[in-house]
């Protein structure tokens, strides 16, 4: 938006400066121009009435000294001639075999005076021919040409078109200083406020601070958007703190279910019967969803700025890959580890050990029996560190990949499996909140991965 904004300024000021400047150029060239053909043409004039006086007496030598005059003056050409065509008076190099000259000659003996200039601009020929009638329209008794030399008129012309440039590009560097600072008032409240939605979009549970400043249209907006954030900063709050706080409620109730439980199979006189079995089962299961919610609302609240420590994940990744192994084994599963050199990552053990077991947990009960699983770590192409978990089981289709790391999403075929449908989500809170990246993958011919990318702590 600023690089808009400026390039509209620019285009306007360039404009206006241009207005300015043509103008001034144009009326600079015509000063010069009219003051240069002033001069000349009142020489002509006076040769001319002069010429005109002293035909009768034919004496030419007062004519002839006032011509040598007007050449040491300027340093230019004259010439003097006859009504017959012949030259009476002559100062330099005027040639009546020149087809200029002769043109100019034929014109003032039809008593047509040339006595106008072409504006005088840096690229102007310097040479021009004047001429002017001796006598009366009645009576014509020769004529008075002039060769005028515009070399100092152009030289003064490009000294003021210089000034003139130079001042408009002075100007124009002033007025491109200005659209930069007037852009950067104009865009700055509105970067803020990009930075602050973008912020929101990171971090929901953590409220943007937005300054007010520029105009008074985007100090309103910025202020609308600062109370609406607060509003969503709150009500997600509400519902974290909601989440939280019943989860917490329902685990003391819940553990005096579980303790009255045990105590009443002791009286069943059959604890094994498939119906108290179920009952077991489905407390087991709203334990494990109180646990997950938990996690998920601590995730939740956590800002990336705030989270801190390192773990070195070959210390890591074999115990809890072992741990696993058994669960493996009774689901009829290949679980095996594959480690490289990796340098320690940004992410906490505790949470490391809670990925990969979510990870490794998931893969166990949808990759099926028979399936093989593979846990591997491996530098990631960001100079990082990549934790993967690869089955060769049957997978999820693209448009499942896209919601499977959503809260309580369970496929179709997966709905009777046991837990909470919340160990994506709350890995991916967790990825998240560490500066890392999730990503699901379909594996050829079948099978899926899951990639945590996660930074290097060096």
């Amino acid at each position: 938006m600023r690089t808009r904004v400026l390039i509209v300024l620019t285009i306007f000021s360039l404009l206006a400066v241009a207005g300015l400047v043509l103008p001034l150029l144009a009326t600079t060239s015509q000063t010069r121009t009219q003051a240069l053909l002033l001069s000349r043409v009142a020489t002509l004039d006076r040769l001319a009435a002069l010429a005109r006086e002293v035909k009768d007496a034919g004496d030419l030598a007062t004519v002839q000294a006032e011509a040598d005059r007007v050449t040491e003056l300027y340093g230019e050409d004259l010439l003097l001639v006859g009504a017959s065509g012949h030259p009476l008076v002559s100062t330099g190099s005027l040639d009546l075999d020149d087809p200029g000259v002769r043109e100019t000659l034929a014109s003032a003996s039809r008593n047509l005076a040339q006595t106008s200039l072409d504006p005088v601009r840096p690229w102007s020929d310097p040479h021009h021919l004047l001429a002017r009638p001796v006598g009366t329209p009645h009576e014509l008794a020769g004529a008075v040409v002039l060769r005028v030399d515009a070399g100092r008129a152009i030289s003064g012309v490009r000294r003021d078109w210089a000034l003139i440039v130079t001042g408009a590009i002075a100007a124009e560097l002033l007025l491109l200083e200005l659209a930069i600072l007037l852009t950067r008032w104009v865009v700055r409240p509105v970067r803020r406020l990009e930075e602050a939605v973008v912020g929101l979009a990171e971090t929901p549970t953590a409220g943007p601070a937005v300054m007010l400043s520029g105009p008074p249209e985007l100090r309103h907006l910025t202020r609308s958007f600062a109370d609406m954030a607060a509003t969503v900063t709150r009500s997600l709050e509400m519902q974290r703190r909601m989440v939280a706080d019943s989860s917490h409620q329902l685990r003391n109730p819940l553990a005096a279910v579980r303790l009255r439980l045990d105590a009443l199979a002791s009286e069943l006189r059959d604890p094994s019967s498939p119906r108290f079995a179920g009952i077991q089962q489905d407390l087991d299961r709203l334990e494990a969803l109180l646990n997950d919610l938990l996690r998920l609302a601590e995730a939740e609240s956590r800002r990336p700025d705030a989270v801190a420590g390192q773990s070195v994940v070959s210390e890591v990744l074999p115990g809890e890959v072992g741990a696993w192994r058994l669960l493996a084994a009774e689901n009829g599963v290949d679980l095996s580890a594959e480690i490289a050199a990796v340098p320690p990552v940004a992410i906490s053990e505790i949470d490391l050990r809670q990925i990969v077991g979510a990870l490794v947990d998931n893969a166990i009960k949808y990759a099926g029996y028979g399936a093989r699983v593979i846990v591997r770590i491996e530098k990631s192409d960001a100079d990082g560190v990549r934790l993967s978990v690869v089955d060769d089981g049957p997978g999820l289709p693209e448009e499942q990949r896209e919601l499977a790391s959503q809260r309580f999403w369970r496929a179709d075929q997966h709905q009777s499996s046991r837990g909470s449908g919340l160990g994506l989500a709350i890995v991916d809170q967790l990825v998240s909140a560490a500066g890392g990246t999730l990503m699901i993958e379909a594996v050829t011919p079948h099978g899926l991965a899951v990639h945590v990318d996660l930074r290097s702590a060096a």
